[in-house]
């Protein structure tokens, strides 16, 4: 067997709405998602998924609302899983919003695609009520676990009203889902990339693009319908979308889907997952909780001792010595695969000598998202992965005499394009048709991706998130106070990111303050754009400068000379 060749069965599926019905035909009424509603859990099976997919799509047929543009927000649910599945299976186009971004933002995603159906979570009511005259594409809202007072507009109905609008349509002869002939190179969901509304960027896939990714990521992860999950990301996130709800349940995967962040670990010990899909930040907590657990203990020095004996032994015996370790995340827990951000190798060393297996991979939105993976046979500590199957990657390089350069990468789960934007989609393309990621490397013989740096000024969040520069740059030069910035990521004491804001104060208006004064007014401006952001967003560090940025002869600030 050649490495790097799938070690296990992968089914295959055509498009999402016969991933569904297969899915069903082979796990039936199996559970597709545990979850909670005000502490009761609730249980979603594959059958009904496959029910929920074909009324919902009479429901969109006969609100004359099929092949159209339609948006869903909130927390992970498995009904906003449902939407976007009929969505796609009627020939329309999805537009996932995160739920963290402001309102203005929000509007202008809605209206820039026209949306004319909008669903959303019942944490959400409120906002959308609030944004809903702003809107004015939207024919129907429509609420997800509605527990409040019935609104008067006409256009808003509960999730429960729409599945039933759907339901009667579909045994009254309307089976929408089931007729519409998939065409699997069409626009089927649009990701927005962060930032503004005016310098976001809409990533536009195809069903071919988010089939190829999730195959691939089951052709690389040997799971099967005994694993189980609990979902922890977000849902709007392609890695978290493609990998956790459509890739897990094509092998028969149970998810618990996690209430609460201060609930995580509760319910890791509870529902037992064997594999979890994370980025860096939630497995560097999960490592300082094991550590300060163990600190407790007062068994330090024993463990560190130990971690070098246990890589040498065999699995089994690891996870019997590390028993403990292993129990506070429920006892079963065999695999985790980590994307979004660079790993440190000391941790996945840490997490192998407990006897969790750990499997870091790359990915990008615009290729839905993957690129590459660490399969579970056969790993490289320091690489992000082996090129997938449907994809390829080389190197481009602007001297061939140097040892890395961009990666690009071609195949089938590259995006169409950016949204309205035809000169974004230009700039990220080469002649002959590959896909620049920004990102520089190298690739070894094997053809497993190392990434030695960021060609782009995008911050890699911790938590896996892309935090523009540019974007706080426009928020902070607003001030009339700041004269000139730049906003850098930096590593803290503790390893994390944090996004630090460099700024040379406008002197000349402050001429009349001390140095503790203007301290404290740029500090003031700096938290007043913290209040209008994401909290991953937020500038956690201000350093004031007292000389002007070194600059080109565009009078354009020599990012890489920034420290």
């Amino acid at each position: 067997m050649k490495k790097g060749l799938p070690t296990h069965l992968v089914y295959q599926f055509d498009n999402l709405y016969d991933g569904v019905v297969k899915q069903a035909a082979r796990y039936g009424d199996k559970d597709r998602y545990v979850y909670k509603v005000k502490k009761e859990e609730r249980h979603f099976t594959y059958n009904d998924m496959l029910n929920h997919v074909n009324w919902l799509a009479s429901a969109i047929n006969t609100l004359g609302l099929r092949e159209k543009y339609a948006g869903v927000t909130g927390e992970t649910h498995p009904h906003y899983v449902a939407t976007y599945l009929s969505v796609v299976s009627t020939g329309g186009v999805i537009v996932p919003l995160d739920k963290e971004i402001s309102a203005e933002q929000f509007v202008g995603f809605v209206n820039l695609c026209e949306l004319e159906l909008l669903v959303y979570t019942n944490a959400m009511h409120k906002k959308m009520i609030d944004l809903y005259d702003k809107m004015p594409t939207v024919k129907y809202i429509v609420c997800i676990d509605f527990n409040g007072e019935k609104p008067e507009d006409p256009r808003f109905m509960t999730y429960a009203d729409f599945l039933e609008i759907g339901k009667k349509a579909y045994e009254d002869g309307d089976h929408t889902a089931e007729e519409t002939v998939q065409d699997r190179d069409k626009l089927c969901t649009i990701l927005f990339t962060s930032g503004t509304t005016g310098t976001s960027k809409g990533v536009m896939l195809c069903q071919r693009n988010l089939v190829t990714a999730a195959i691939d990521s089951v052709d690389i992860i040997d799971a099967d319908e005994t694993d189980s999950i609990v979902s922890v990301l977000p849902v709007h996130h392609a890695y978290e979308f493609t990998i956790s709800h459509l890739a897990a349940p094509n092998i028969g995967i149970t998810m618990f889907i996690n209430d609460s962040i201060k609930n995580t670990l509760r319910n890791f010990a509870a529902f037992k997952p064997t594999v979890l899909i994370l980025v860096p930040l939630y497995l560097e907590t999960m490592q300082k909780k094991i550590w300060a657990e163990i600190e407790k203990k007062g068994k330090t020095k024993l463990v560190k001792r130990m971690i070098p004996i246990a890589l040498k032994l065999p699995r089994a015996i690891r996870r019997a010595m590390f028993k403990d370790i292993i129990g506070a995340f429920g006892g079963e827990l065999e695999l985790i695969v980590s994307g979004g951000a660079p790993l440190r190798p000391e941790l996945i060393r840490e997490f192998d000598a407990f006897g969790i297996k750990v499997c870091e991979g790359y990915g990008i939105t615009e290729c839905a998202p993957l690129i590459s993976c660490n399969p579970m046979h056969w790993r490289k500590i320091r690489s992000a992965g082996l090129v997938v199957r449907h994809m390829e990657a080389r190197i481009d390089k602007e001297d061939p005499a140097d040892e890395t350069g961009e990666i690009v990468t071609r195949g089938d789960a590259v995006m169409l394009g950016y949204y309205k934007n035809p000169e974004a989609t230009a700039e990220v393309f080469t002649e002959d048709g590959w896909f620049r990621t920004g990102d520089i490397g190298y690739l070894d013989k094997d053809n497993f991706v190392f990434i030695t740096g960021r060609k782009k000024n995008v911050i890699i969040a911790s938590n896996g998130k892309n935090v523009f520069p540019e974007e706080l740059e426009e928020y902070l030069g607003n001030s009339e106070w700041i004269a000139e910035c730049a906003v850098i990521g930096r590593k803290d004491a503790n390893g994390d990111v944090l996004i630090t804001a460099l700024i040379y104060p406008d002197y000349d208006k402050l001429k009349d303050k001390t140095a503790e004064e203007i301290k404290a007014i740029i500090e003031a401006e700096v938290e007043a754009v913290n209040k209008n952001l994401p909290t991953f967003k937020h500038i956690g560090c201000t350093e004031i400068r007292e000389t002007e940025f070194e600059k080109n002869t565009s009078r354009k600030i020599m990012r890489y000379k920034l420290k």
